[in-house]
């Protein structure tokens, strides 16, 4: 998938780097909004570069906790975990390849998922993130640009969700969106591409059937996907979101408060 993804999104020939890695290590302080002196010491061996710092940072506050708790009493689970929202972030930092962002604490990391992370929501299982990257042995990426404006790089966003997405079952069919596109110029002097698709996918409920009236075409599922390209080491990353739509109300806040937080670093040879 990283390859088909290569070939579409990036003008070069390359191929992500995806490893199992070792389990980042938590930190139990909060509070914490600066890295400590020892995080930024740490050598760049791969075992020793992955970790998670947890931040105190309340998205909700009393009442809606109160309000909350009392929606929970009057409906079942199902019926309220789309809405269901964490009380914090924890920073992930990726020393060994150079890049770090905020996530909600309550997300867990899923490995084997082939992007080189991903953590995903365990109430709404359609609620995920993840980050990819270019090979740096065969990109020579100087900036987020070299994809074009913004718009040029939306497209080719699109087009990529499309091909993961093909499905060769009978009566399945998609329609897409290109939301918006922007660039913004972050805190560390870097500009990073954002790019928001709506996707939604139809499926015949008797794909078999001979006559037309006969098959019944149903939404599968509505979807919106976040993307943060950003360029560093002379390689491109991409941060990803995807969330249902109808989770997208509630916890838009939060999901825009992750993108903002993606960075790309400089990876110091050790």
């Amino acid at each position: 998938m990283a390859t088909v993804l290569e070939s579409l999104l990036f003008p070069v020939q390359l191929s992500f780097a995806t490893r199992s890695g070792v389990p980042p290590s938590t930190a139990t302080t909060t509070n914490t909004t600066t890295l400590p002196r020892w995080l930024r010491n740490l050598s760049s061996h791969k075992d020793q570069s992955r970790m998670t710092i947890g931040f105190a940072v309340p998205r909700r506050n009393a009442m809606a906790l109160i309000l909350s708790t009392f929606i929970f009493s009057k409906v079942g689970f199902q019926d309220i975990a789309s809405a269901q929202t964490s009380v914090g972030f924890r920073e992930y930092v990726d020393t060994f390849d150079g890049y770090s962002f905020k996530y909600p604490q309550n997300w867990i990391q899923v490995r084997g998922a082939g992007a080189d992370i991903f953590f995903r929501d365990p109430s709404v299982l359609d609620e995920n993130l993840s980050v990819e990257m270019s090979s740096p042995s065969s990109s020579r990426y100087q900036s987020v640009e070299d994809l074009g404006p913004p718009q040029e790089a939306g497209k080719k966003v699109l087009k990529q969700y499309l091909t993961e997405f093909m499905s060769t079952r009978l009566g399945v069919r998609r329609e897409s969106n290109i939301l918006s596109t922007s660039s913004r110029v972050a805190d560390d002097g870097k500009i990073y591409y954002q790019v928001e698709v709506n996707i939604k996918s139809y499926a015949d409920d008797n794909e078999l059937a001979v006559m037309p009236q006969d098959r019944v075409t149903r939404l599968e599922w509505n979807r919106r996907y976040l993307s943060v390209l950003g360029v560093e080491n002379n390689r491109l990353y991409e941060l990803r979101l995807q969330t249902p739509e109808n989770v997208l109300v509630e916890e838009e806040s939060d999901l825009r408060q992750v993108m903002d937080s993606f960075r790309v670093n400089k990876v110091v040879a050790g």
